[in-house]
């Protein structure tokens, strides 16, 4: 026979278990807002029932309800698709800042870019050529030089600090890497802790741990496996960098670029040294970054080169007022009595630029063979560009060569004569070289602009493109986690009937007990 009490336990069962639903709803309310909060549910599930005889057999009564857990709602492919697309984002984004950097720095098209100033030492040469033997063109022509000089080496100062901003921003990365990485290994330990031997869940610290898993993806690509004792192990590139019980040691390690000698820095794991192949997220957006800063550096190489070798070479080939021959308009040298530098024999084969040794070209001028010479590193080409030191003493302007042929040839030239300016002034508008790649340095440059402007756009395109996909993802996984204000309402009202259903059921078996007891064998006394 069942037990004259067995029904209030049953209601106290489903008190408990409203309660507890109740409690549940009113923690997703007050953490709506709370970064990484996912919404908890309760598993409520049946009590065993109690075996009854009866007339025509046994039969089961339920004997109420029992909570059996509180479980997150988490869409686990939506988190594993949010860490992809989320290092994407902060690689695009890494990329589009340092671009929009590089724009900057060329300043293109304004008035004080490089484009102007170009022109204005083309014009100087144009003017010199309709009357060469005036000073003030002279001057001129020597003074927008030293311009084009000062532009090009700010150019170049310019973006070697975008490298070493892109250093110190990998620097500070990989501290808060470390630190999130401590922050999730504490995390994996105190979650098999609680999990270890019960049936319940470390919700509110599995939430965090997603959370820094969110913040790691921006850094680098991950690849998260949870292991059957509820721990992460997190892996980049194949190596783990963090699991239940260790995590490794992030670093940097600093060589020097051999052409530009500039610092370089690279993310590597501290004990061995090796680099860590981040494939993704705003490390990878760093390193790109400053290949493309590098790239840009190399086309301000090739254009100084063409100005150390070609446009020297037809200086040299005119002739000054004082009739001599010979002298370079560039020249690294700081005092007018050194010799020139030969830079004729400069040019760029096999990945490398090179001077002094005895060079091969095909019929179309390109370079097919270097023999010998002395590898010239990009940073010497680039400081090697200095308006010659001969221009700035007294009568030093007499010595650039706007003249084709000396005064007393029999050409006739006198000293009013710019036949060689014209020529000087046609190597920045209109000659092509093969320096240059078949293009004049007007539109080397021209093509160097229009190639950044087409980067940044393409990466500003990526960034709203990724923008929207992170947006995209992040949206279903709050269909899943988030706290839904109107479900939530709704849960709560049913909970609270529930209880307050429970609790006038107790009641009417407490009246049915109490008459029970304390009535029972008092009728006719």
């Amino acid at each position: 026979m069942r037990s004259t009490f067995g029904g209030l336990n049953t209601m106290v069962r489903g008190l408990y278990g409203n309660q507890v639903s109740l409690d549940t709803v009113g923690n997703n309310i007050t953490n709506a807002a709370t970064p990484g909060y996912s919404r908890q549910t309760v598993n409520l599930t049946t009590t065993k029932p109690q075996t009854m005889p009866g007339v025509y057999g046994d039969f089961k009564i339920g004997t109420g309800v029992d909570v059996d857990s509180v479980v997150r709602a988490r869409d686990t492919f939506a988190d594993r698709q949010y860490w992809k697309e989320n290092s994407n984002l902060n690689k695009s984004t890494t990329q589009q800042y340092t671009l929009s950097k590089i724009e900057s720095v060329f300043q293109e098209p304004t008035d004080t870019g490089l484009q102007t100033v170009i022109s204005q030492f083309y014009k100087s040469w144009q003017t010199l050529s309709t009357n060469a033997g005036e000073y003030s063109n002279r001057v001129v022509a020597r003074d927008t030089g030293k311009q084009l000089v000062n532009s090009m080496n700010h150019i170049k100062t310019q973006l070697d600090d975008l490298v070493a901003d892109n250093n110190t921003q990998l620097s500070l990365q990989k501290d808060m890497i470390n630190q999130t990485l401590d922050q999730i290994l504490s995390l994996n330990k105190q979650i098999v802790t609680l999990e270890a031997g019960s049936n319940g869940w470390a919700n509110d610290l599995r939430d965090q741990r997603d959370l820094l898993v969110d913040k790691l993806s921006g850094y680098m690509k991950v690849d998260v496996t949870e292991l059957s004792n509820g721990s992460y192990s997190i892996t980049c590139g194949g190596t783990t960098i963090v699991d239940g019980n260790s995590r490794l040691e992030m670093d940097v390690s600093v060589h020097t670029d051999p052409e530009y000698n500039i610092p370089i820095y690279t993310l590597v794991e501290k004990s061995t040294g090796i680099a860590m192949d981040v494939k993704d997220g705003s490390v990878k957006g760093i390193y790109d970054s400053v290949d493309n800063v590098k790239n840009y550096l190399d086309q301000m190489t090739t254009m100084t080169a063409f100005l150390l070798n070609d446009f020297n070479d037809q200086h040299k080939a005119g002739v000054g007022l004082n009739d001599e021959t010979g002298i370079n308009f560039f020249d690294p040298k700081t005092t007018a009595a050194g010799a020139d530098t030969d830079f004729s024999t400069l040019v760029y084969f096999n990945g490398q630029w090179s001077i002094g040794g005895t060079v091969t070209r095909d019929t179309d001028g390109n370079v097919t063979n270097v023999v010998g010479g002395t590898h010239m590193t990009k940073v010497d080409i680039l400081n090697s560009l200095k308006v010659n030191a001969e221009f700035d003493e007294t009568g030093g302007t007499d010595k650039i060569a706007a003249k084709a042929s000396k005064s007393t040839d029999a050409n006739g030239e006198n000293t009013a004569s710019g036949a060689n300016a014209s020529l000087l002034g046609d190597l920045l508008q209109v000659t092509t070289s093969t320096t240059l790649g078949g293009k004049s340095m007007t539109g080397y440059y021209t093509g160097m602009i229009g190639q950044l402007g087409i980067q940044a756009q393409e990466a500003e395109r990526n960034v709203t493109n990724q923008e929207t996909i992170v947006s995209q993802v992040e949206g279903w996984r709050q269909q899943v986690c988030g706290v839904n204000w109107d479900e939530e309402l709704s849960n709560m009202i049913k909970f609270n009937k529930g209880y307050s259903a429970c609790s006038r059921c107790l009641t009417t078996m407490d009246e049915m007990l109490d008459k029970l007891i304390n009535s029972t064998g008092t009728v006719g006394r």
